[in-house]
């Protein structure tokens, strides 16, 4: 349990944000951590566990169910479904810290949008490196001003108007162990290969060995992915690896339409 943030009547109400799909093990720290928010909009992708009833136990909380067709629309859908005119968008596996709230509760609002970075953790440890930190996403925003938008399952939220970063950090318990990891972005780089080749995003020959080897120079050298130790030459080596495979699944899949009939490419 988080303690009690002292409530600026002075400050906008805010609508919360959260979407959610079997996160019954991280769903009430989440929630707990922002019952200060003036309404909490809960949208579940249809759980199988106790994701939905445990968030029914938080008086108030909005929860609506959706099926699930990408991240950007899942948010969108939430951001919609807001009364008020400033929205914290949290996913269920983070927690709004007591520090990051009273920052929260302090601000001039003068702003259209906030970036909050994230201290995100590989199990138990926190990864203070490479990818992974400060990792500044824009998350307390005006919705009348932006949108989700970008790429699945890479979404970020478009602003018109100015933004500022926030000095406190949220907590994002991502990976419960590498495994999770591993599983998570294989489905992350099909995602990524469906979204390029719908936007008619072609590759060359090359392109997958680049990106691997820059992605890889970026996190572990450039970033001090390599101060992180074991973790930090996992993260980037795999991260490398994702990139790698992302670009060769999206030449085969070039490759492909390239051979087939004009009126059949792209039904697979």
């Amino acid at each position: 349990m988080v303690r009690d943030v002292q409530m600026n009547h002075r400050r906008p109400p805010i609508s919360a944000a959260v979407i959610c799909y079997n996160e019954e093990q991280s769903i009430a720290r989440c929630l707990d951590a922002i019952r200060w928010c003036e309404q909490i909009v809960v949208v579940d992708s249809g759980s199988t566990d106790r994701t939905v009833s445990i968030a029914k136990t938080f008086p108030g909380t909005h929860i609506l169910v959706r099926p699930f067709d990408s991240y950007i629309n899942q948010k969108n859908f939430a951001l919609e479904n807001c009364c008020h005119e400033w929205v914290l968008s949290v996913d269920a596996d983070e927690i709004i810290t007591p520090a990051l709230a009273e920052e929260i509760e302090n601000l001039a609002f003068d702003t259209q949008g906030y970036l909050i970075g994230r201290r995100t953790f590989l199990g138990s440890r926190e990864i203070k490196h490479g990818n992974w930190s400060p990792d500044y996403n824009l998350r307390l925003f005006c919705r009348s001003q932006g949108r989700w938008g970008g790429s699945n399952p890479h979404e970020r939220v478009v602003l018109e108007g100015r933004t500022r970063h926030l000095k406190a950090r949220m907590l994002h318990y991502s990976f419960r162990d590498r495994e999770e990891f591993l599983q998570r972005n294989r489905k992350y780089t099909a995602m990524s290969v469906e979204h390029l080749a719908r936007q008619g995003r072609t590759t060359y020959w090359g392109e997958p060995l680049l990106h691997g080897l820059t992605n890889f120079f970026k996190a572990y050298l450039l970033r001090g992915g390599f101060l992180d130790g074991d973790e930090g030459l996992f993260l980037a080596y795999h991260y490398a690896r994702f990139s790698y495979l992302k670009y060769c699944k999206l030449a085969a899949r070039q490759k492909g339409d390239a051979f087939r009939p004009r009126g059949l490419r792209h039904v697979a």
